[in-house]
Order: C-alpha cells, then sequence, then structure tokens
C-alpha cells in the first residue's frame, strides 16, 4: 500500500519532504501574519467603537460620579434586600 508519492521506506534518507502542501510554507505563513494583522486592526476599530459609546453613555447618565454613585446605592439595596 502506498502513501502519497513513497512507494518504499528503505531509502528514507533521499526522500524530501512528504508532508502536504510541500512549498506553501512561505505563502501560509505570509497569509497567517497578515490575517492576525488584520484582525488586530478590526478588533481595535470595534473596541474604539464600544469604549466610544460607553463614554456617551456615561455622559448621558451625569459623569462618571453619578454612574459609580447609583451602582453602589444598587448593590447596598441588593444587600440590604436579601
Amino acid at each position: 500500500m502506498a502513501t502519497g508519492n513513497v512507494d518504499n521506506w528503505l531509502n528514507i534518507d533521499t526522500f524530501g519532504a512528504i508532508y502536504p502542501f510541500v512549498g506553501t510554507e512561505v505563502l501560509l505563513a505570509i497569509l497567517g501574519y497578515a490575517f492576525w494583522i488584520i484582525w488586530h486592526i478590526i478588533q481595535i476599530k470595534k473596541e474604539n467603537t464600544e469604549f466610544k459609546n460607553d463614554i456617551e453613555n456615561i455622559a448621558r447618565q451625569g459623569g462618571p460620579g453619578k454612574v459609580l454613585d447609583d451602582e453602589a446605592r444598587r448593590e447596598i439595596e441588593d444587600q440590604v434586600g436579601q
């Protein structure tokens, strides 16, 4: 039974590479790095949009101090109610 291009395993020192996609290592590495960088760019843009929305939401609620005071009040009410 043959496994790929290898018919006889006796002269293993004469083989070249026998794994799939031989010769595409550089291309696949470049594609991997490109995907990684593009993913980071997209992720940073999404996070910046989310942070901007959070800041606008906090500003609409009266600023960071008011939001923290409201959260602290709700936490105390939850603990007292238990």
